[in-house]
């Protein structure tokens, strides 16, 4: 089939509304906006969180002036699993060790190991670790020395 011969559709060459030329058009008088009130004067839209004239909700609200902890980074959380996978047997975990390898943020002092995973490796960590981690480490011959 060509593309000139293709039927025209119903209704895919409608007329656009005109409004506002006399009561004859069919759409006179109240242009199709309805009777009155706002949305039938001129500029028509409100803006967005406009509740009627009452205090709307964002003004109603206190200010958030936020807030600045204390210790932003203490200590990162590192997993069994990510040692296991990034360091060989016998090395030593440090957190600038950590830092270089990109396992923890640079602006983190100490790390912290969770028992997430398995550990296949005898590791020195030179940081912090849960009881779990702990028990799990000294099991496959590693052991934590608290920096």
């Amino acid at each position: 089939m060509e593309m000139n011969a293709l039927p025209i559709r119903k209704g895919y060459n409608k007329p656009a509304k005109r409004v506002g030329r006399g009561i004859g058009s069919g759409k006179g008088v109240r242009c199709t906006y309805g009777n009155k009130g706002s949305k039938a004067r001129a500029g028509r839209t409100k803006r967005i969180g406009f509740e009627g004239g009452q205090t709307p909700f964002y003004r109603r609200m206190p200010k958030f002036r936020g807030f600045k902890t204390l210790h932003p980074f203490d200590y990162a959380t590192v997993t069994l699993a990510m040692l296991n996978t990034h360091f060989n047997d016998n090395d030593v975990v440090t957190a600038s060790l950590l830092k270089e390898k990109q396992l923890i943020h640079p602006l983190y002092k100490s790390f912290k190991v969770v028992a997430t995973g398995e550990l296949a490796k005898t590791l020195i960590i030179r940081g912090q670790a849960t009881k779990t981690a702990l028990k799990m480490i000294e099991e496959k011959g590693g052991k934590v020395e608290v920096a």
